[in-house]
């Protein structure tokens, strides 16, 4: 808001709290999405997630300050089903199923993981991470990596990519988050790879589990590798 004051520009506030000009609230969120108010009108959106609610409303805000009805966008938000790599389900078979999330930073993988706890009530999670990005390869959000990461039942780290270019002193140390998120009570597992912990993790699987991918790169294949095995089920 500091830089934005001083914009020439119409400013319009959008959030859930109450100094938001055009403020979102929240009525149910579950299986089948999210019901929420905005301007006065009830919307639905087929994804889960407060983040997914948020942007949704600064879509709506943004479209009707362009001249779009409420009502003309309350009738076709349902029909959005999100995008690829976002909460994106990549397969399902004997009742496990398979997510591809492009989410790496500790605030996208707690919304993220929050989102698949409200769309999968009482299914048993399991995070996959790759530290690869530049922020989450040094020992920035070392913290809040493991504090994120251990809102799932069950989470595997692999090996920082390209560890090598990384002074040790100040790069992330995945063996450390797996000891911050086994002391918070969870299983957690830091493996060299995609392979290394698509081989531990299959045996590991029953029905009603969710396994999701979190990394802004491919970790080596492994969610097409996952699919392909879970289609030999």
């Amino acid at each position: 808001m500091e830089v934005a004051k001083d914009a020439p520009c119409e400013i319009l506030e959008v959030g859930g709290g109450p100094q938001a000009a055009a403020r979102y609230q929240i009525q149910a969120s579950g299986p089948d999405g999210s019901d929420f108010t905005l301007h006065g009108q009830k919307f639905h959106l087929r994804l889960a997630g407060k983040h997914n609610v948020h942007n949704a409303s600064m879509a709506i805000s943004a479209a009707h300050t362009l001249g779009l009805s409420l009502d003309k966008l309350a009738s076709i938000l349902p029909e959005f089903h999100g995008v690829r790599r976002r909460l994106e389900v990549r397969a399902e078979a004997k009742g496990i199923t398979l997510v591809d999330d492009f989410g790496h930073h500790p605030s996208a993988l707690r919304e993220s993981i929050a989102a698949l706890r409200t769309r999968y009530p009482g299914r048993r999670l399991w995070a996959l991470f790759e530290p690869r990005s530049n922020t989450t390869r040094r020992g920035i959000f070392q913290k809040e990596l493991a504090h994120s990461l251990s809102a799932a039942d069950g989470v595997y780290i692999a090996e920082i990519a390209r560890k090598e270019q990384l002074d040790p002193l100040t790069r992330l140390d995945p063996a450390k988050i797996v000891q911050d998120i086994k002391a918070a009570g969870k299983e957690a597992h830091f493996l060299a790879d995609g392979e290394a912990i698509r081989e531990d993790l299959f045996p590991r699987l029953k029905s009603g589990d969710v396994v999701a991918v979190f990394t802004n790169g491919s970790f080596g294949g492994l969610v097409p590798k996952l699919a392909e095995a879970l289609k030999k089920l």
